[in-house]
């Protein structure tokens, strides 16, 4: 499943939540996010979504991409920072395959919300 991990590094940077937690995981980007107003964003995507209010939708969808760049690393950490990434998700795989499959689930969603809104 390295597919997997390649691609959840090469996207844009957003926030995904990995069971109790979220993360900013992107390019470049891999951070646990503890700060509870970018995790309210994720709430308010989420009842968005439920509701198919697509003005808020693109609203909260461009934000938290925003927010989840301002995790970045720079581009001399990389590497370091894609290992750390791989090994998390390994981790995953291996120790939490609901988790493991949550995360893939909201990859996909992820990418469909980007092609519908964010181009």
């Amino acid at each position: 499943m390295s597919n997997f991990k390649e691609s959840l590094y090469k996207t844009k940077s957003f926030f995904y939540q990995v069971g109790e937690d979220y993360y900013a995981i992107g390019a470049n980007t891999f951070a646990k996010i503890t700060d509870s107003p970018e995790v309210d964003n994720m709430e308010l995507l989420q009842n968005a979504l439920k509701k198919n209010n697509e003005r808020q939708i693109m609203k909260y969808l461009d934000k938290i991409i925003r927010i989840a760049n301002t995790y970045r690393v720079d581009a001399r950490e990389h590497y370091k920072l894609q290992d750390k990434l791989f090994h998390f998700i390994d981790d995953l795989e291996h120790n939490n395959r609901q988790a493991y499959e949550d995360l893939q689930r909201q990859l996909l969603l992820f990418d469909e919300l980007v092609e519908k809104y964010n181009r």
